[in-house]
């Protein structure tokens, strides 16, 4: 195999695929490229970790066909080193080694044989839609936060609900101790239909996107998803299982609103996470909550940690009774943060229930829910 490739070009192949190579593994192979090179000058870059696999097409000038799987991490480091201009890549099909040339600078590797190599999955298309790079974009930073880290009781729980109802995608997430529900139309029409995504791929596909309005294809059979971007697609397993029925949760009837400015909150919030970030026994989860006393048209925000004392007060716009309520810190500022809007509206009910995040202006694209921490003193 012998082939030349821009080094740019090269550079933004194997930044991508990458997002899909095995950080850690038992079989050697899942920790490399796979290059596959025809007479046609097509050339197919592939990551594949089994659970999520990257495929790259690109035009280089391909002197000689050949494929070779090439351990990743060094051949990335090497490329991103070489200088500007044009990268030669040849492969000695006897032994395997590669050699890597830009310029003056060259590099003899050793290469794997790619038999073993897994293939991409293969597609038993259910249904499909589309959707721009910006507006997928937006969805996945606006939930990421609120997907499981670990399995728990509930794996399913460690992705996110993609659910299309009535021409809208509802992206959800919830970790059993907050909720986010974020919506975006579809332009075309699509029968309603769900699976739910891992939270890893939602992880290394936010790293993708570019926030274009270039449209990414979403093809879903039973057990795979394809996002596909045109000149490379993303395969991700699906993960299976009963997801919240978080429809009955956000229908919930509150008592008491909140109009405020999201600044002066987040601000506060931030305050009380020095404390509780410095003191090593509040570091984990509810074991020290920030607490809201509404009341009088303000909240007053406080938290005591064994490192000290904060206390701050927010001007806001009180619609009903007052309440005293507890929250993990961190999972307020995630809500807050998320939203886009300068103001934000926050509904509750009791100290034993949740607060509910939406739009002060009215828009319906997104709700939050934090659950409460119980306060003992």
């Amino acid at each position: 195999m012998k082939l030349v490739c821009s080094k740019p070009q090269l550079v933004d192949i194997i930044n991508t695929v990458q997002r899909a190579i095995a950080p850690k593994t038992a079989l050697p192979i899942l920790e490399c490229i796979k290059i596959d090179a025809s007479g046609d000058g097509n050339v197919v870059f592939t990551g594949n970790n089994i659970d999520i696999c990257i495929e790259y097409n690109s035009q280089c000038q391909v002197s000689e066909g050949g494929t070779i799987a090439l351990a990743s991490k060094m051949f990335g480091e090497i490329v991103r080193k070489l200088p500007d201009g044009d990268v030669t890549i040849s492969v000695n099909p006897s032994n395997y080694v590669t050699k890597i040339s830009s310029g003056s600078s060259k590099f003899n590797i050793q290469g794997i044989a790619p038999d073993e190599f897994p293939d991409a999955p293969i597609l038993d298309e259910k249904f499909r839609f589309s959707l721009s790079q910006s507006s997928l974009k937006r969805l996945i930073r606006k939930t990421i936060a609120f997907v499981a880290q670990n399995e728990g009781k509930k794996p399913v729980l460690t992705g996110a609900l993609f659910e299309i109802k009535n021409n809208y995608l509802n992206v959800v997430a919830s970790d059993g101790h907050r909720l986010a529900v974020v919506k975006e139309e579809i332009k075309e029409s699509v029968d309603n239909n769900k699976l739910i995504v891992p939270g890893m791929t939602l992880r290394e596909l936010i790293k993708i996107l570019k926030g274009e309005d270039e449209k990414v294809e979403i093809i879903v059979s039973d057990r795979t998803v394809l996002f596909d971007f045109g000149n490379f697609q993303l395969y991700s397993r699906l993960l299976d299982g009963e997801f919240l029925k978080y429809e009955a949760i956000i229908s919930a009837v509150n008592t008491i609103s909140v109009v405020a400015e999201k600044r002066y909150i987040i601000d506060s919030l931030e305050r009380a996470l020095l404390l509780i970030n410095d003191d090593i026994s509040a570091k984990s989860e509810n074991k020290v909550p920030v607490r809201f006393n509404i009341a009088y048209d303000k909240i007053d925000v406080s938290c005591i940690t064994g490192k000290g004392q904060v206390n701050d007060t927010v001007p806001v716009e009180l619609d009903g009774g007052e309440l005293l309520i507890g929250f993990n810190c961190r999972f307020m500022l995630d809500a807050l943060t998320a939203c886009d809007e300068d103001k934000v509206k926050m509904e509750f009910s009791a100290p034993t229930s949740g607060c509910f995040i939406r739009s002060a202006d009215g828009d319906e694209s997104y709700i939050y829910m934090i659950l409460p921490v119980r306060l003992y003193n």
